[in-house]
């Protein structure tokens, strides 16, 4: 008896002991914040903040995983994508809620004051503004493109890098300036009161858009041409040495051509192990207007189930022909320390293309258009009005085509041709 009590004293004190420890823990709060307060454009990114210095793994059912493998600064902005409007089941369940926007809905982020005169500037629109502090301005501008427009004084807009004040353009977030003079001769702007404005009136195409796979409509999966022929020449040359091992009159004969097939079959296997079943290729849509933009497109595709690992430069922004593709790629997105992109990894099904593009700004001046080039690069047929709404075809720059590139397309503002017209027009 005086064991079984004590055993019971013991079972008792055991569940104290853990239940106090537990009250004792503290949860720590999260290090993730939303600089817009949750509002977001479905198929935009939208800006996340951490503001400790561990890893980040941010995922949620209708949106884009983001990670952080390390961090280099205490502080710092990330993009984080969603696919719609529909959200749900996110990992950090203290960030807040958030809110997702209609495309004639107005983000407006004013680093100005809190009573600027949003209204003004975009009439007719419903206007959500959100005062940000200058400093939180950070990170790629990738974040930050769920914005339709960004208020800033002129010395707030001399602390953004320019190559950010770039690729904000290029994003389709409008900068406004309180200002009496321009503010640059790097961007197009206009007068509108007491703000200077510069616009590209172009936003991304859309996230989920079955038009931007018709480039590779009549595709299928398979090697390359170089693979193949070296698979053939491999193939000649086991023929010809099996060939010579049987006119060995001996009796060591039989066993020679053995080992030649066992060393052919183990060189196939690795020449076919190091080989990529992705196959890709990518152009450029060089849109010409008061500011030329570059939307640099890749399409790759598998003809079977493979892991795929793309290295990025600053932005992306994939395209899915549906919804539900868009849940089998389980695509992550890789920042560096500063939550700069550089890399995208998912999931290829197979003979299920996947597409990604990237607008930048060119540095440098575009080029003058062929006059005597008819557009007959693929992708042409991305100029329809769910893509490049009020665009004309224009023509491409002369230069051949490859087996991973097709010819820049250029595109101009103006009456946009019927799918027919396009395709009469690139074989003529």
């Amino acid at each position: 008896m005086r064991r079984t009590r004590k055993f019971e004293t013991r079972n008792s004190i055991f569940p104290l002991c853990v239940l106090c420890a537990l009250c004792a823990t503290k949860v720590p709060a999260s290090a993730l914040s939303l600089p817009l307060q949750g509002y977001f454009h479905p198929g935009r990114a939208m800006p996340v903040r951490w503001d400790d210095s561990q890893p980040v793994q941010l995922s949620a059912s209708g949106a884009i995983t983001t990670h952080l493998e390390s961090v280099d600064q205490s502080r710092g902005v990330f993009p984080w994508i969603f696919i719609g409007p529909n959200v749900a089941d996110v990992s950090d369940r203290t960030l807040p809620p958030l809110h997702p926007l209609e495309d004639s809905d107005c983000l407006v982020a004013d680093a100005v004051s809190n009573d600027s005169d949003a209204r003004s500037l975009f009439p007719n629109r419903r206007i959500i503004g959100i005062h940000v502090d200058p400093d939180e301005l950070t990170g790629p501008a990738m974040a930050w493109e769920t914005l339709d427009a960004l208020l800033l004084t002129p010395a707030q807009f001399k602390e953004i890098p320019q190559p950010m004040r770039r690729d904000l353009f290029a994003e389709g977030v409008e900068l406004a300036v309180l200002s009496d003079r321009q503010p640059d001769a790097s961007l197009p702007w206009n007068r509108s009161g007491p703000w200077w404005i510069a616009s590209a009136g172009l936003a991304l195409p859309p996230i989920v858009c079955a038009d931007a796979y018709v480039p590779t409509y009549g595709w299928a999966a398979g090697r390359s041409p170089a693979f193949r022929t070296r698979i053939l020449l491999f193939g000649a040359i086991y023929c010809l040495l099996v060939c010579g091992v049987g006119l060995w009159r001996s009796r060591w004969m039989p066993a020679a051509i053995v080992a030649i097939s066992l060393l052919a079959a183990a060189v196939f296997a690795f020449d076919n192990h190091r080989q990529s079943p992705i196959f890709r290729r990518s152009g450029i849509v060089r849109l010409l207007g008061p500011a030329t933009m570059e939307d640099d497109w890749l399409y790759q595709v598998s003809h079977r189930p493979t892991q795929f690992t793309l290295p990025l430069e600053n932005s992306v922004h994939p395209v899915f022909y549906d919804e539900s593709q868009a849940e089998s790629l389980n695509l992550t997105l890789d920042c560096d320390g500063r939550g700069q992109p550089t890399a995208i990894a998912g999931r290829l099904s197979a003979d299920e293309p996947l597409t990604l593009m990237r607008r930048r700004m060119p540095t440098q001046p575009a080029d003058l258009i062929p006059p005597t080039q008819p557009a007959t690069s693929p992708l042409r047929l991305l100029a329809t009005e769910s893509i490049y709404p009020g665009f004309n075809l224009a023509g491409q720059l002369d230069a051949p085509m490859t087996d991973d590139s097709w010819p820049t397309v250029l595109l101009k503002r103006g009456q946009l041709l019927k799918r027919g017209q396009l395709l009469k027009r690139g074989h003529s």
